[in-house]
């Protein structure tokens, strides 16, 4: 069995000038024409009239929450207050984690926290955003358009990691991810990890899992109805599978990331399978 787990953050900050830290920024009303969404992911870079290309694999991921505006492009997270003066943004302080990224992540994020923090001036073109700081030109989707939130039911989720109550880790599957489909009839099915998992339905009694989502929770009731098949080395993942699938959980979709988490903190993350 493999364990990882996620590195410790730590935290500098990228200032962009002087301020007084006891006087909070005013964003004020948002100026014509820039009114902006939670969240923003990237679909277009340029710099110089010419594509500029991110490193492979990384997106730029852009929020705005209150007077705080945040970033993350694969590798560490931004974070800072803003403000608008017109249509130009405003970070004279930023903050940055500091990971132990590859060489082009890391020099990614200062090239972004260099761009958010030279005073751009923004756009809004339905749900599109545009940042222009020089001769950088970079365009952004209203993240709910870009990547919306996958549905609950009817999704077949792939697990991808595990919740403690202090830290996050991923634990590799003895065989093949660990899924999750909640069917539209209330049954559950998917596998985990090493034996399939079902239901035997129209029998006396019916057999298996089922769900009822309320509100922000998930109730499962019942025992599934699985495979035999022996996976001694997958015992530690197949319990933290099943363990949510006991009782109630709550839980939240955020694109095609589902976490299930039970009342005691410890849960399951999973990704969508798309297709």
């Amino acid at each position: 069995m493999r364990l990882l787990l996620l590195p410790l953050l730590l935290v500098v900050t990228l200032a962009a000038g002087c301020g007084d830290d006891d006087e909070p920024l005013a964003t004020g009303d948002d100026p014509p024409g820039v009114a902006l969404a939670a969240e923003y992911l990237s679909v277009e870079v340029t710099e110089d009239g010419r594509p500029h290309e991110l490193v492979p694999g990384t997106r730029i991921r852009l929020t705005f929450d209150g007077d705080r505006v945040g970033a993350s492009l694969g590798c560490n997270q931004l974070g800072g207050r803003y403000e608008l003066d017109g249509d130009v943004l405003v970070v004279d302080e930023l903050s940055m984690t500091e990971m132990g990224c590859d060489p082009p992540r890391h020099d990614q994020d200062r090239w972004f926290a260099d761009l958010l923090t030279s005073r751009p001036t923004l756009a809004v073109d339905g749900d599109d955003l545009t940042m222009t700081g020089g001769t950088t030109v970079v365009t952004l989707r209203d993240r709910q358009v870009a990547d919306p939130d996958r549905e609950l039911v009817g999704t077949t989720w792939e697990v991808d990691g595990f919740i403690d109550v202090d830290t996050s880790m991923s634990m590799a599957p003895p065989d093949a991810p660990g899924t999750l489909v909640l069917q539209e009839d209330g049954w559950v099915t998917g596998s985990d990890g090493c034996n399939s998992i079902g239901y035997t339905q129209g029998s006396d009694p019916e057999v298996g899992v089922r769900h009822q989502v309320t509100g922000d929770r998930i109730t499962f009731e019942g025992e599934p109805v699985s495979t035999l098949r022996g996976c001694v080395d997958g015992e530690d993942y197949v319990a933290r599978y099943r363990e949510v699938l006991s009782g109630t959980v709550t839980w939240s979709i955020e694109a095609d990331r589902l976490t299930l988490t039970t009342e005691g903190g410890r849960g399951v993350t999973y990704r969508a399978v798309e297709g």
